[in-house]
C-alpha cells in the first residue's frame, strides 16, 4: 500500500496530496500543465521535500515531517519513469536493463522478449528508436523490482498505437507484480486507458477522485467538467416536480415553481442530432462551423448566447435551425458545484 498525505509549497500555490494506492491498483493523475502532478510524484520519490506530511510504502515510513525522517531516493525502492528514457549512452541495452539490479540471464531475456527488445541486447542506445528506448527504460525499472511505480508522462511523443501497446503492457505487469502504480498525464485518453481510479488535479488541489467513467460522466464541479472535456455550458432552469410535466424546448417560459437557474454541461461525445426528449436535454440552435473529426464530424452550435461543440456521425447543415440532444448532462449551480441528478431530470428542465 502506498499511503501519502503531504503538502509541498511551490512558488505560486501549494500542492496538497492525499493518495492511497493499494497493491496492484493503478491511479492516474490528470490535469493541465503546471497543476502540480510531477511535484506530487517527486515528493513520493524523495526528490522534493514536503513542508508537512507523511509518506508510507508497504509499511515503511519514507517521509515524516513530524518524525523528521526522510529516506534517501535510492533507498526507497520507488521506480520513477519520466518522458526522457534516461538511458546510459555508453552502455548496451543489456547493461542498461540490468543497471538498477543485476538480473539473472533467464530473467533478463524473458523480460526483453516481453518488451520486444530481445534482439537488441547488444545494441547501443544511440541506435534505438524512441519507442525502443522507452521499452528499455521500462524494462530497467521493472527489473529493479521496485515496491511502487511512478510514471511521469513516460510515453508522451510516441504515436498512439505504441502508447496504447506500452500502456497495456504496464497495466498487465502492475497487476501481475501486485505493486501500486501512479501515472501522471495531461492526456485524458491515456489516463482512462491506464487507471483503475482517476484523480483530477488543478493548481495543487485534488478536485475529484473516482473511477474514470464516473469522473467524466459525473464531474463534481464545473471546473472538473472543463478539465475532462466538456465544451460549452448552457444556462437552464430546473422546474420542481410540482410544476407539472414540461419539455425542454428552447424559448419557452418556465411554468410553475422553479428550483433556480442552473447550467448544463455539454460534452461533445454525449450529443445526438435531432430531438430525443426521453434521453436527455433537447437544445435548438444554429450550426456556425463544422469540420471532419475522425470518422465523423465536429460541429459548433450556437444556442442562445452560448456555443457548444458536438461530435456527430454526419456533417450537419450550415445555418438554419439545428436540434441536438445532450445525453444525460450534468447540472451545476451558481457556485459551480454539481447538483443532484434527481432535481434535474431532463423532463424537468427548460432552457
Amino acid at each position: 500500500m502506498l499511503d501519502a498525505d503531504f503538502e509541498v509549497d511551490r512558488r505560486d500555490f501549494t500542492v496538497r496530496a492525499a493518495v492511497r494506492v493499494p497493491p496492484g491498483e493503478r491511479l492516474a493523475l490528470f490535469g493541465p500543465s503546471g497543476a502540480g502532478k510531477t511535484t506530487l510524484l517527486e515528493a513520493i520519490a524523495g526528490l522534493v521535500t514536503p513542508r508537512r506530511g507523511r509518506i508510507v510504502l508497504g509499511g515503511r515510513v519514507l517521509t515524516s515531517t513530524e518524525l523528521r525522517q526522510a529516506v534517501p531516493p535510492w533507498q526507497r525502492r520507488v521506480g520513477l519513469l519520466r518522458q526522457n528514457p534516461g538511458l546510459f549512452p555508453h552502455l548496451s541495452v543489456r547493461a542498461n536493463l540490468s543497471y538498477g539490479r543485476p538480473a539473472t540471464e533467464p530473467e533478463l531475456t524473458e523480460l526483453a522478449e516481453l518488451l520486444g527488445v530481445g534482439d537488441l541486447l547488444t545494441v547501443m542506445p544511440a541506435r534505438l528508436s524512441g519507442g525502443q528506448a522507452h521499452r528499455v527504460a521500462l524494462g530497467r525499472l521493472l527489473l529493479a523490482h521496485c515496491d511502487a511505480l511512478l510514471l511521469d508522462e513516460p510515453f508522451t511523443g510516441l504515436d498512439a498505437s505504441l502508447r496504447r501497446a506500452l500502456t497495456n503492457l504496464v497495466v498487465s505487469l502492475v497487476v501481475a507484480r501486485d505493486v501500486p502504480a501512479v501515472l501522471v498525464t495531461h492526456e485524458l485518453a491515456d489516463a482512462q486507458a491506464f487507471a483503475d481510479r482517476l484523480a483530477i488535479l488543478d493548481r495543487g488541489q485534488m478536485l475529484q477522485v473516482g473511477p474514470p467513467g464516473e469522473v467524466v460522466l459525473r464531474p463534481v464541479s464545473q471546473r472538473v467538467a472543463e478539465l475532462v472535456g466538456y465544451l460549452g455550458f448552457v444556462p437552464v432552469q430546473c422546474v420542481s416536480p410540482g410544476a407539472g410535466p414540461t419539455s425542454p424546448v428552447p424559448g419557452d417560459t418556465v411554468p410553475g415553481d422553479t428550483a433556480g437557474a442552473v447550467t448544463a454541461g455539454i460534452h461533445p461525445e454525449r450529443t445526438l442530432a435531432g430531438a430525443h426528449p426521453g434521453r436527455g436535454l433537447v437544445l435548438t440552435g444554429a450550426v456556425t462551423a463544422s469540420r471532419p473529426a475522425g470518422a465523423g464530424w465536429e460541429a459548433d452550435v450556437r444556442v442562445a448566447e452560448t456555443v457548444i461543440t458536438c461530435r456527430l456521425p454526419d456533417q450537419p447543415p450550415a445555418g438554419g435551425e439545428f436540434v441536438v440532444t445532450v445525453l444525460d448532462p450534468p447540472y451545476f449551480g451558481p457556485d459551480g458545484a454539481a447538483l443532484p441528478a434527481e432535481p434535474c431530470r431532463p423532463e424537468q428542465v427548460r432552457q
